[in-house]
């Protein structure tokens, strides 16, 4: 506390001018320059408005007077006035008459004149008779007003004699109602000389009221100015570490009341500084055991972890990723990841992605070779690192070493070709035996009838009779070897697929052949076709077994359908696929078939081999494809192909497809978020 009152002391004694000038001047000079405008604004409207005032009831005695005198002066003694009358009786009489005006009217100055500006009569005898007055022509507005008879008063004018005058015209009308002459009245102004003092009366005022509220505003923001100087220097030395000063400044107003709010605050810094402080000891002991646990669970994983920083220089690298390397993390740790992981470089385009694109890159798997450990089989994904604000600092790579696993995947792949093997040589031994067992009976049956013939029932056959028996063993004959033949052909195709040949087609000419080919007497009446295509493109793919496939899903749609329903043909483009979708409002494939659709020999129409689907789905995949499905019971089915726009090799064997990895592919479709696998059905509502 006593360190506190020194600091509250020494903080109530500090003297900043800077700080005071800038607050005097903001807090002084609007209210002096709002008050000296008030009044200077104020003083002109009264001085404006009392000499407006003056000078209208000035205009108004002016006229008055000088039309008094034009009715007062008679017109037959101004007609009879010539020059040189001055001693004249007539003019005297006239000159007293109007004498005796400018005494009652106590103006300075009565004169009368012609149109030509003559004087015919001049109290002032400034002027003869007759002689031409040349100030009346400043007034010549004012003159011209009075020929128009009207009676107008001049503006202000300042005379020989430094005084303001003014003057008031009237017509002099004659009996006849002509205007004979003008009656001139001037006066001096004097009330302008006291206009003049009471302007300087007030500038006075105005210059002594701006210091009196220069004093005054000086010592009223002094007493404001100084208690917010101590507060501004308890407030900077708030600042200083582990300083919490206090203030006193003894008023009872609302700068005292602040004062004691600015103690109870500094009072809550402190014990809340206190608060923080140890919070922040905790959170830092509690990050640097997180920080100790995640090293820990990084040595941990058995995956390899590589992360790099948004320049590509190597930040993490954890034992098992030295392990699958071959490297130590000293020889990796800020090099850049290009060309600093030898033959595993197919993981710098992994990371490298990550880190320009910011996107996740997907699992990738990749081979490489080691003269003294031979083909070994890498896994690997890169995903962005980003901050607690969402911007990206860097990429991470997890990869695995997966030659065992790969061992095992081909062991699988062997167990699962020799049970397919099985299931085929089974299915085919079914239906071989079946069509020969027929032609056995069929044959048999036809070798009694033929011997059983004799040379009576010759004649009969020969007229015709017993020919229809004979025909029909035949032709049952000829239909179950012909069924044997296709089932063998479809076998063949499919044990043993040809080479694909690529070529470029148009895509829509492909899709008419095949509906062509599909209904070559026309589809039913009852069934509408509906087609829509993006655009009008070329693929690379082989014209007839792209067909072929085409063809088999078009005639499963239709017989799907019957003879009445809604065939739909659709094409899409979705970069980098091309999706192509053959639907119908069929009754739908029913939920116990849907896992054996694309499996040889299956089937549930009369006749049928099981192959065509199967066929199909090895041509699509041959392709770099997938061939899947979405059906709802009662609603139909849309079977999808999906290829990559790419410009494939020449030539791709089937075998290859064999021999390649059968493992389910993941299938994202546009604008959905689903994932479908290319062996796996779904089952989609409509």
């Amino acid at each position: 506390m006593a360190s506190e009152s020194r600091q509250s002391a020494s903080s109530g004694s500090l003297y900043r001018p800077t700080f005071r000038s800038r607050l005097f001047f903001k807090f002084i000079i609007p209210y002096i320059f709002l008050i000296v405008t008030v009044f200077s604004l104020s003083g002109w409207l009264f001085f404006s408005s009392a000499r407006e005032a003056l000078d209208a009831e000035l205009s108004r005695r002016l006229v008055g007077v000088a039309d008094l005198v034009a009715r007062t002066v008679n017109p037959h003694f101004l007609m009879r006035i010539r020059p040189g009358d001055e001693e004249t009786s007539l003019y005297r009489l006239v000159w007293q008459e109007l004498g005796k005006l400018r005494e009652a009217a106590r103006v300075k100055d009565i004169h009368l004149f012609d149109r030509e500006n003559r004087m015919i009569v001049d109290l002032d005898q400034a002027q003869r008779i007759g002689e031409e007055n040349l100030f009346l022509q400043l007034d010549s507005y004012e003159l011209e007003q009075v020929w128009r008879g009207r009676t107008v008063s001049s503006v202000l004018y300042r005379g020989r004699d430094g005084r303001f005058y003014k003057a008031g015209y009237a017509p002099v009308w004659n009996d006849q109602g002509e205007i004979i002459a003008g009656v001139g009245v001037e006066v001096g102004v004097d009330f302008m000389q006291i206009m003049d003092g009471v302007r300087r009366q007030f500038i006075g005022i105005s210059l002594f009221s701006g210091g009196l509220i220069v004093m005054i505003s000086f010592l009223l923001s002094r007493s404001m100015i100084r208690p917010i100087q101590i507060l501004t220097s308890a407030t900077e030395q708030l600042g200083n570490e582990e300083s919490y000063p206090q203030v006193d400044l003894e008023r009872n107003d609302e700068l005292g009341d602040l004062g004691k709010h600015f103690n109870r605050m500094i009072a809550q810094i402190k014990t809340k500084d206190a608060l923080l402080r140890r919070m922040y000891a905790e959170e830092r002991a509690r990050v640097e055991v997180l920080e100790g646990y995640s090293e820990t669970l990084l040595k941990s994983i058995p995956s390899g972890v590589l992360g790099v920083d948004l320049h590509g220089e190597i930040t993490s690298c954890n034992p098992a990723a030295e392990r699958v390397l071959g490297f130590a993390s000293s020889a990796l740790l800020g090099r850049p990841v290009q060309g600093a992981l030898g033959v595993c470089a197919p993981l710098e385009r992994i990371i490298l992605t990550a880190v320009t694109t910011g996107n996740e890159a997907a699992w990738e798997e990749f081979s490489i070779e080691e003269s003294p450990k031979g083909k070994r089989w890498i896994g690997a994904m890169a995903s962005p690192i980003k901050d607690h604000g969402g911007k990206q600092v860097g990429a991470t790579t997890v990869f695995a070493d997966l030659t065992e696993v790969k061992g095992l995947q081909e062991e699988i792949e062997l167990k699962r070709q020799m049970a397919l093997l099985g299931e085929l040589s089974a299915g085919m031994a079914h239906e071989i035996r079946n069509p020969l067992a027929a032609i056995q009976v069929l044959g048999e049956l036809l070798s009694r009838k033929v011997k059983g013939i004799t040379s009576g029932e010759c004649e009969k056959l020969e007229r015709g009779s017993g020919e229809g028996e004979l025909e029909a063993l035949s032709r049952n004959l000829v239909r179950e070897i012909h069924h044997l033949n296709r089932f063998v052909t479809e076998f063949l195709i499919y044990a043993r697929m040809p080479l694909l040949r690529f070529e470029r087609v148009d895509l829509i000419e492909i899709v008419e052949a095949a509906l062509s080919l599909a209904a070559p007497s026309g589809v039913p009446e009852k069934i509408a076709v509906r087609k829509r295509f993006s655009e009008s493109f070329k693929i690379a793919v082989d014209p007839l077994e792209f067909r072929r496939v085409l063809l088999n899903l078009i005639q499963n749609a239709l017989q799907a359908m019957g003879n009445e329903g809604e065939l739909g043909i659709e094409a899409e483009v979705v970069p980098p696929l091309l999706i192509l979708r053959i639907s119908d409002t069929g009754p739908g494939i029913p939920s116990a078939h849907r896992e054996k659709i694309f499996r040889p020999f299956f089937t549930t129409k009369q006749g049928g081999t099981g192959l065509g689907l199967a066929i199909s789905q090895r041509v699509i995949r041959g392709h770099g494809g997938s061939l899947t499905f979405e059906t709802t019971e009662g609603m139909g089915t849309t079977f999808l192909i999906q290829l990559q726009l790419r410009e494939p090799t020449a030539e791709v064997p089937f075998a290859s497809e064999a021999a390649e990895d059968e493992s389910p592919k993941v299938i994202r479709f546009p604008n959905s978020n689903k994932e479908l696998h290319d062996d796996q059905d779904v089952d989609r509502g409509r």
